[in-house]
């Protein structure tokens, strides 16, 4: 029995902040404490806010294009998720953002899963207007069956207050 492969990688980065890590990553897919928004959603994005208040969230290509609603990808593409969030707990001029990303194919195969995305700044955090701004990356690097779409959950979290952020998206191939 031939065994399947998948790779996927996740990365996160608070715009304009110098560094974007690529990593695997995880999430709470809990649908609780959503709310009606009038914010700009694209993409499918389903998201509940608790706390933290999302403006607009929407999926970017590489080239900074905008992804059209019906999700498509391809192998070794990265599709980048862009939250811009407020509502941070500041604390003299600075955030403590947490992210968690899960990408999962529709038969419940965990691809990545990592519990915080953000963790390099736990203790130094960001500035809050760099904050504003959250992209978490997901991107397919190799598959060996054919699967009907790819699952990203995300969590987004203020480390030093109680607004959190929740939601997914479905990427096809």
């Amino acid at each position: 029995m031939k065994r399947s492969t998948f790779i996927a990688f996740l990365s996160a980065g608070i715009l304009f902040s110098s560094c974007e890590v690529k990593v695997n990553t995880a999430t709470d897919d809990s649908k609780k404490g959503a709310t009606e928004t009038t914010a700009k959603i694209r993409n499918g994005i389903e998201l509940h806010e608790n706390g933290l208040k999302v403006e607009q969230a929407f999926l970017l290509y590489p080239d900074g294009g905008l992804v059209p609603e019906d999700n498509k990808t391809k192998i070794n593409e990265d599709i980048k998720m862009r939250l811009i969030v407020s509502g941070w707990k500041e604390e003299n001029g600075m955030v403590y953002p947490g992210a968690a990303e899960k990408i999962a194919t529709n038969k419940d195969l965990v691809l990545v899963d990592e519990a915080d995305l953000f963790a390099a700044y736990t203790s130094t955090g960001v500035k809050a207007e760099d904050a504003k701004y959250i992209s978490l990356t997901a991107t397919i690097t190799k598959i060996e069956i054919l699967v009907d779409y790819f699952l990203v959950t995300f969590r987004v979290w203020d480390k030093n207050g109680t607004g959190e952020i929740t939601g997914s998206y479905k990427l096809y191939l």
